[in-house]
């Protein structure tokens, strides 16, 4: 399992301090990003390296409220199945469970045309831990 920090900023939240619905898909593709990183699939300075995985599906269940200062710990865990490959994540702050959510992601070409599961990805995807289903 992945996990990622993030602290959240005032500029998240609405005017009660909570954050906006929205951000928290911001918030996994932050974690999504960060692991991909580690494992060797995006180069941040290399341009177009996270482009090549289009979003197919979005989830997220909104169970408790974050606010303005709250660290996130967002823990990821992903999987292929054929060509699609699913990451979950769960999103805790001060001992609790606040969301949790699952993105789809599919492999384009350079013309945008679905294609195979590049074997260096199916390779790390078959290395993951996936414990259950959060959603």
């Amino acid at each position: 399992m992945f996990t990622y920090l993030h602290r959240v900023q005032f500029y998240e939240t609405d005017e009660m301090g909570i954050v906006h619905h929205s951000n928290y898909l911001r918030f996994c593709e932050e974690a999504r990003v960060a692991w991909a990183h580690s494992r060797g699939l995006i180069d941040y300075q290399k341009k177009g390296s996270a482009s090549s995985f289009a979003v197919y599906e979005t989830r997220v269940r909104h169970l408790k409220p974050a606010v303005f200062g709250d660290e996130l710990e967002i823990q990821l865990e992903a999987r292929s199945e054929g060509v699609r490959i699913h990451i979950q994540y769960r999103m805790n702050a001060r001992g609790q469970t606040l969301a949790v959510a699952e993105t789809v992601h599919v492999p384009l070409d350079q013309n945008l045309k679905l294609m195979r599961l590049p074997s260096a990805m199916k390779e790390i995807l078959e290395k993951e831990q996936w414990t259950e289903t959060w959603l």
